[in-house]
């Protein structure tokens, strides 16, 4: 199997590797934290270049050639821990926007860069289980009226709308009985903060809001399926941040151990150390062919087993390598001055997004029915 990029998706990721080596470094990441108009301006940039296009086919606005070139832009965002929601509004959201009212409006406004979306979606396990609702919607004449609190939606910080998903019908814990309605942030109760690897996110609190059947995002009842969908395709993208984060980590620390000197010789002349260079590297280069099978899947029939094992082999070598990268720079390696620590994070965070090693493990386990335990 080919896992070159194409002439085309070579093009988007130098462009997002040149782009965000100007504007993009640890000092302008932290300040735009803090300053929000600032962050609006750098995005509406990266609209102009079409990276939010790359999530989008032709017939939709956009320019997607396949799911490889979001996950290039993906990979990119990783190597220079963008700290944008890309992965929450375009990526996670940016499919479900297809089943609402006006769709094309509403994806023409995201790729221009004018439309943040976030999900609200069982947000204190990270969406972990999207069935697993906090908020319900009673039948109110030909609408419905929303009620629930959720205390971690992420991106919700600088979203614009929000997909909620709410409990229609059926018990909690039920996969029937889950709808998605669209709604405006500014209908609803937000405390924003910030995730410690960065990314944004607000505890949501939603009080008998009446929304009209045209708030409605898909079927009735029938959002999981949907929701599911769209989870397992952030999950592969949030692959390709990871893998872009290791493939920065693995060159920037064997460069410091070639020329951090210690008992009079560069560190990199320690054998034992080449043998743990070379085995992060083996790790990164397995996670990277697996999660980049996993995204050429996702161009055709789903495959959720192959999305499982590759979010468990990408958390697997993505803790290897910002281990030994911490590790080999010593006391440097945990310093918040270095980007080194903030990988760290960020890859940690990765890892627990979405599913962890063990709810992948077992999830690949119950699909291909192999009996494996975590």
């Amino acid at each position: 199997m080919d896992f070159t990029y194409s002439e085309q998706q070579a093009m988007l990721r130098d462009s997002v590797d040149r782009f965000l080596a100007q504007r993009y470094d640890l000092a302008r990441r932290k300040a735009l934290m803090d300053d929000a108009p600032a962050a609006e301006a750098l995005w509406r940039d990266m609209a102009e270049l079409g990276w939010i296009g790359a999530a989008f086919s032709e017939a939709e606005g956009g320019f997607a050639s396949s799911a490889i070139d979001a996950f290039a832009v993906m990979e990119g965002f990783g190597q220079r821990l963008v700290a944008l929601p890309y992965l929450t509004s375009v990526i996670l959201c940016g499919g479900l926007l297809r089943h609402a009212s006006g769709s094309a409006d509403l994806i023409s406004l995201m790729i221009d860069g004018r439309l943040h979306v976030a999900l609200a979606a069982c947000g204190e396990t990270l969406l972990h289980s999207p069935q697993h609702g906090a908020v319900t919607a009673t039948k109110a004449g030909s609408g419905y009226v929303l009620t629930g609190r959720l205390s971690v939606v992420l991106g919700a910080d600088r979203a614009h709308k929000l997909l909620m998903a709410a409990r229609t019908a059926g018990a909690e814990g039920e996969r029937h009985g889950v709808t998605l309605f669209l709604v405006d942030t500014a209908d609803v109760s937000r405390r924003n903060y910030r995730m410690i690897d960065g990314h944004g996110a607000a505890e949501v609190t939603v009080e008998n809001l009446t929304v009209g059947a045209d708030n409605m995002v898909g079927a009735l009842d029938g959002a999981a399926p949907l929701i599911e969908a769209a989870i397992d395709r952030a999950t592969v993208m949030a692959c390709g941040e990871a893998v872009g984060a290791m493939g920065y980590l693995i060159p920037t620390t064997a460069a410091y151990i070639r020329n951090r000197e210690q008992y009079g010789a560069p560190l990199a002349k320690f054998q034992v150390l080449q043998h743990r260079m070379a085995d992060a590297f083996i790790a990164s280069e397995t996670a990277r062919s697996m999660a980049l099978v996993a995204a050429i899947g996702l161009d055709g029939v789903p495959d959720p087993a192959a999305v499982s094992s590759a979010k468990f082999q990408v958390g697997r070598s993505a803790r290897q390598v910002a281990y030994q990268a911490v590790q080999l720079h010593g006391g440097m390696g945990v310093s918040e001055a270095m980007d080194i620590s903030h990988h760290y994070i960020r890859l940690t965070m990765i890892d627990r997004l979405f599913g962890d090693q063990a709810f992948h493990l077992r999830r690949y386990a119950d699909l291909t029915q192999l009996g494996v335990s975590a």
